[in-house]
């Protein structure tokens, strides 16, 4: 019987051709070349989405920086705005106060007078003697508020405001020439907060360019948009301060005429009236004195045959305050009646004043350029080739190389590093009434809705980031180091 053992020893062997040899290890072979080649091409898609990311922590770092230094700049314009419309309230709150200096010397002069009226109707009349005696006594308290006024507030007033004044001027001149450099500063603070320390790892590579030929197209660039965005206006230039500051008086200073109880006239007959004719305000000359006048008159009109209507004025009581540098009255106020050149002759004068302040604002303010508005501020920002994470930089990509070459993949980048561009605008924009989904602005809105255009007298400046033009990227890539035909095919740059 023959067993399983024998059976199988008695099958036929597989026969061979004559003379060939065994064949074993060829999928080994073909296993080890796609091994390698997937770790080719996996390091390759390593070492590639590290390089992004380098990339993108560059251009992030880079935009950050960029709006960083215009955010800096837009809230040194604002602050300038706010010191300039502090100056503009001083001013109109002297001007208040050399109007109330007027005011007080024409109240004294008006009781005074009307008292020694009463003094004269009291002889006839013995119980108006109190009245008269009241009359003049209020006189003499008003004459003292006067005095006060006139010899102690207003020289001191005067000296501070103007001390205020230079005060504010070279704060501005300083923030004119150093304000590009607190926004460098701020790019570089900036910069720095995008470096990475976690984990035990650390990437202090992220940096605004500090390499002279890139550092001076970025710096000079920046300086002169930034200086040449703001000039000081004096002299005769100073139109649009002196506009600003008559517009910011108040009733009270711009016009005094009084109530209807100084402003009447009753018919004596039909061809006579008489009544009182109060005027009163402020007036700036040229830009260098303010004048302020208070006067009160008795008014007879007369209807002359073929004629009309004719007046005359007896002076009740008058008040007048000047202020400029050197203590002048000015000139008598028309229509030069008896009442005005009283006035002119008994006002108190003040001398220090040195005039409409002469206050930064846009250095452009043509029509044209209101509605683009504006600066740039550019920053190139690098990062090292060397610390991004790749298998070049962990040394593991290491092959010597053979009859056919290296098999190493290394990256190459212009200058060994990432490098970036970005820039952010300085523009002005205050909320509108009317905006779509603008409904957390409301406090913002004027009351008239209509657009305001930017000036150094409203803080509504603020920044954003933007797009680089051609002619900003042609100069920073040459800087760099590339030629100008990487603007066309890069991104960026394409804006006029």
């Amino acid at each position: 019987m023959t067993t399983a053992r024998g059976m199988g020893s008695a099958l036929p062997k597989h026969r061979r051709p004559i003379g060939a040899k065994p064949q074993r290890g060829q999928a080994m072979i073909w296993m080890l070349g796609m091994l390698a080649a997937s770790a080719a091409v996996m390091f390759a898609l390593f070492n590639t989405s590290q390089t992004v990311v380098g990339k993108e922590r560059t251009i992030n770092a880079a935009d950050a920086s960029a709006l960083a230094g215009a955010t800096a700049q837009a809230r040194l314009l604002n602050l300038m705005a706010y010191t300039n419309r502090a100056v503009i309230a001083n001013e109109v709150f002297m001007v208040q106060m050399l109007s109330l200096e007027s005011w007080t010397q024409y109240v004294a002069r008006t009781t005074d007078n009307i008292g020694y009226v009463v003094d004269v109707a009291s002889v006839f009349f013995p119980p108006l003697a109190g009245l008269a005696r009241g009359l003049h006594e209020a006189a003499s308290f008003a004459d003292e508020g006067h005095d006060v006024l006139q010899r102690e507030v207003m020289p001191l007033m005067i000296t501070v405001l103007e001390g205020a004044k230079k005060a504010m001027t070279i704060a501005h001149r300083t923030l004119q020439l150093g304000g590009g450099l607190v926004a460098e500063n701020a790019a570089k603070n900036m910069a720095a907060a995008n470096r990475t320390d976690f984990g035990g790892r650390k990437d202090d590579g992220i940096q605004v360019i500090d390499d002279l030929g890139i550092r001076g197209v970025t710096f000079a660039l920046n300086e002169k948009a930034w200086i040449g965005f703001t000039k000081q206006y004096s002299d005769n230039e100073r139109t649009d301060a002196r506009q600003i500051l008559l517009d910011s008086r108040d009733a009270f200073t711009t016009n005094r005429p009084g109530s209807s109880l100084v402003n009447w006239r009753l018919p004596t007959s039909p061809v006579t009236t008489i009544g009182l004719h109060k005027e009163g305000g402020t007036r700036l000359v040229a830009f260098d004195r303010w004048e302020t006048e208070d006067t009160l008159e008795l008014e007879n009109r007369v209807l002359r045959p073929f004629r009309g209507w004719r007046s005359s004025y007896v002076p009740i009581g008058w008040g007048r305050a000047n202020a400029d540098d050197t203590g002048s009255r000015g000139n008598v106020w028309s229509p030069r009646r008896l009442a005005q050149s009283w006035a002119y002759s008994s006002g108190g004068t003040h001398d220090n004043w040195s005039g409409v302040p002469a206050q930064f604002d846009i250095a452009d303010k043509t029509k044209g350029a209101r509605e683009t508005l504006g600066f740039d501020f550019l920053v190139a920002v690098g990062r090292p080739g060397s610390h991004d994470f790749t298998t070049t930089t962990m040394g593991i990509n290491k092959g010597s190389g053979g009859p056919l070459g290296s098999p190493e993949t290394p990256e190459r980048q212009a200058s060994s590093r990432n490098t970036a561009f970005a820039k952010a605008r300085v523009a002005f924009e205050r909320p509108q009434r009317g905006l779509a989904n603008d409904i957390t602005a409301r406090p913002l809105w004027r009351d008239d809705s209509a657009k305001e255009y930017g000036s150094l007298y409203s803080p509504y400046w603020q920044a954003r980031l933007a797009d680089l033009s051609p002619g900003q990227k042609t100069a920073l890539l040459a800087a760099v180091g590339l030629t100008p035909d990487y603007v066309v095919y890069t991104p960026g740059g394409q804006t006029k």
